[in-house]
């Protein structure tokens, strides 16, 4: 079994009293450095993880962390829905989001998700999508 490798806190740009942070589940490599640079951009501190295993190592380590977003099928034993299920009873203030080209709106918000993208998406929804959750959270 390969270590896992926790991602570094990777911090964007903007004020730092006003950021909030989120966690990007995503096995394919570009799609998560994409998904990360572009919220980055938005001024969000960021943290990547490959799958549901790297992403609960990640989250056993920051308390800070205020969105989950998660493709739904990943390598591991947890698919993005059980790990949204994990994380509502590890950390019930965390909200989550599902991106994925395998689920639907409905499955995502039956699975606990507060929000959904569909892939492929353009940034512009994802950042749109994360920025309506924390507004209403």
């Amino acid at each position: 079994m390969e270590p896992l490798a926790v991602p570094s806190l990777i911090r964007g740009m903007g004020d730092p009293a006003g950021q909030r942070t989120i966690l990007v589940v995503e096995d394919e490599l570009f799609i998560r450095m994409s998904a990360i640079v572009t919220l980055q951009d938005e001024g969000y501190l960021v943290l990547g993880a490959r799958d549901s295993a790297e992403a609960l190592a990640v989250l056993s380590r920051y308390s800070e962390i205020d969105v989950l977003m998660t493709d739904v099928r990943m390598p591991g034993r947890m698919d993005g829905f059980a790990l949204i299920a994990q994380v509502q009873l590890d950390h019930p203030a965390i909200r989550s989001i599902v991106v994925s080209s395998n689920a639907t709106a409905e499955q995502a918000r039956n699975a606990g998700a507060s929000g959904f993208v569909g892939k492929p998406y353009f940034a512009r929804t994802m950042v749109q999508a994360v920025h309506d959750l924390l507004l209403l959270g």
